[in-house]
């Protein structure tokens, strides 16, 4: 099973104030980003991994894949894939925002309805997650379980 995470108000700030995971690799996160990840993903990955599942991401974003597994490795976490902007173009023949089945993605968690919508229209599962949720990881948890 293949899981994917979309980045901006999901997983890092981006107009919105939530908690924030302590990276593992801190003077380095410090040096050479200037993003931070939402608390619980570390967690929440190795929950994922001890179930079997991949974990991606998948943004809208132009950052360069390189940037953000390097992100993530700050964390102590290991991306199985990345599909930004440019590679969503590249391979994506769908018409929409976001299209994981292209990629063998089963679930996506997005903090956009829109992205949800476009889900029911093109069959392909969202689980959206709100910038304000406290409990995301056991929102995320809990659809694992339902597979």
């Amino acid at each position: 099973m293949r899981l994917a995470f979309d980045l901006d108000n999901t997983l890092i700030r981006c107009g919105h104030d939530f908690p924030l995971e302590t990276p593992q690799r801190p003077l380095l996160a410090r040096l050479l980003s200037n993003e931070q990840l939402r608390q619980g993903i570390r967690e929440l990955v190795a929950d994922c991994r001890r179930h079997g599942w991949e974990v991606w991401v998948y943004t809208t974003s132009f950052r360069s894949a390189w940037r953000i597994r390097r992100l993530f490795w700050f964390y102590g976490i290991r991306l199985d894939g990345v599909v930004n902007q440019l590679r969503h173009n590249h391979e994506v023949r769908a018409r929409c925002t976001k299209h994981p089945p292209s990629f063998g993605i089963d679930l996506l968690i997005d903090d956009s309805e829109g992205v949800r919508l476009e889900g029911e229209r093109h069959g392909f599962r969202v689980l959206v997650v709100a910038p304000t949720d406290e409990q995301w990881t056991e929102k995320v948890q809990s659809a694992l379980n339902s597979f």
